[in-house]
């Protein structure tokens, strides 16, 4: 179960319904691959390797190194922040050309249900949004997703800009969410994360600024490559007492792909940008020697 932490501040939101979902958006069963089936990713060599996506394989807190924002103090020693210049420029790939978006399962921890889905509209109850995965929680009687599932959502150009990822933490026990609202918790958005509602600064998602190499099956080329990956971590936040900050209450990893199924190619990262610069700096002082000693 969650510890919770009092936040004053959070005092003003006790009975705010209008966070919920009423009702789930339906079941997305078109992109869904079935759970108990993670194919030709399976197996200690690719998505189950450590250290690798599997260091985030997990059923509850105590087993999971959490992400902390700011400090590589982690399992992987990844970079946390509320948004990553990586998976933006990615996004904006995708937006530009069309492509595929892969949303990988790692694990829930929260004790309470929640539901995981996806918009094309951006906002979780607005129009062509779906759910993924519902009433799902890291105490037993329920079942999660088996690690590893995954689920491919093809975007054409342009539809990236208004493409979203979203958490329903209603803030409840049980084997069946009741019907919402509830006044204890919120639904949350990843990529444009002032539509959650309500929005908790710093943000109720975190995601790795660097990516992580991750062995992957690839169905256009017929081979295993190394794709960046992405991961992302939700706090379903107690609206009623506050929040723990392990952000690791739900967690996912995003892969980019192109239209014909290849990756798009991993983004540099900025200490990649400084040295580029600094060579960049270092070629021009030479030319200008050489073109001086003439």
């Amino acid at each position: 179960m969650k510890k919770v932490f009092a936040i004053a501040a959070l005092a003003a939101l006790v009975g705010s319904a209008y966070a919920q979902l009423n009702p789930l958006p339906p079941s997305s069963s078109v992109d869904l691959v079935t759970p108990q089936s993670i194919g030709l990713n399976a197996g200690a060599t690719h998505w189950d390797a450590t250290p690798g996506l599997a260091s985030y394989k997990f059923a509850s807190d105590g087993t999971l190194g959490v992400p902390k924002p700011g400090t590589p103090d982690n399992a992987l020693g990844l970079w946390w922040a509320t948004t990553s210049p990586q998976v933006q420029a990615l996004m904006a790939n995708v937006n530009a050309s069309g492509g595929i978006v892969r949303a990988i399962f790692l694990g829930e921890s929260a004790g309470w249900l929640n539901d995981f889905g996806y918009t094309y509209s951006g906002h979780p109850q607005g129009p062509n949004s779906y759910t993924v995965y519902q009433n799902i929680q890291a105490t037993s009687p329920t079942n999660n997703p088996v690690y590893g599932s995954y689920i491919d959502i093809s975007l054409g150009a342009g539809a990236a800009s208004t493409f979203d990822f979203w958490l329903n933490a209603v803030g409840a026990d049980g084997l069946a969410n009741p019907v919402p609202p509830t006044t204890n918790g919120g639904v949350y958005t990843v990529f444009n994360q002032s539509n959650s509602v309500p929005y908790n600064a710093p943000g109720n998602v975190w995601m790795t600024t660097t990516g992580l190499l991750v062995n992957t099956y690839i169905g256009a080329t017929g081979t295993y490559q190394d794709v960046s990956t992405y991961l992302v971590g939700f706090e379903d936040w107690n609206l009623r007492t506050g929040a723990d900050g392990d952000y690791n209450d739900y967690m996912f990893a995003l892969q980019f792909f192109k239209p014909d199924g290849t990756p798009f190619t991993p983004v540099p990262e900025p200490s990649t940008y400084g040295l580029i610069g600094a060579a960049g700096l270092l070629g021009l002082v030479l030319v200008r020697r050489f073109k001086s000693k003439k």
